[in-house]
């Protein structure tokens, strides 16, 4: 594969508000149910959407999107940790997810920030494969019609 620099896509990515999230889960009667004495959920971050017409896509500063807009029958599943405080300055964190929130509809509103940040940026730079990523992305939104077929 070709060395190529990026290009300003004239997307913009809006990010997942994991403060707001995490809020949810404190307050969340189903969630204080299930967890034990000193332990708090906290929602993986790094997550975005993509706004293309009344599609919403999903996808990760890893550069790895799904390709089928958000529904009902195809929502985002946010994974949930478990922090522990044990005390003494002591605190363990799950290595896998606990549980999972489920996002969709007028959740998308809700708990993503209304300032997007250009795609090119959102998606991490180091290595092969996030460029072979960010490049992926880029072909799929020109196959929707979210970007013009352009020269790099």
């Amino acid at each position: 594969m070709r060395s190529r620099s990026r290009m300003k896509t004239g997307i913009m990515v809006y990010r997942m508000d994991d403060e707001k999230l995490n809020k949810y889960v404190a307050e969340s009667e189903w969630f204080s149910s299930r967890m034990e004495e000193n332990e708090v959920g906290t929602c993986d971050s790094g997550e975005g959407i993509i706004r293309h017409g009344d599609d919403v896509y999903w996808l990760d500063t890893e550069g790895v999107i799904v390709t089928q807009p958000i529904s009902e029958d195809n929502p985002i599943k946010v994974n949930v940790r478990s922090h522990i405080d044990h005390g003494d300055g002591k605190s363990s964190h799950s290595m896998f997810p606990k549980w999972q929130i489920t996002l969709q509809g007028d959740d998308l509103a809700e708990y993503f920030s209304d300032e997007g940040v250009p795609l090119e940026e959102f998606v991490r730079s180091f290595g092969q494969r996030l460029e072979s990523n960010f490049w992926g992305i880029v072909e799929f939104l020109r196959g929707i019609k979210a970007m013009d077929e352009e020269e790099e």
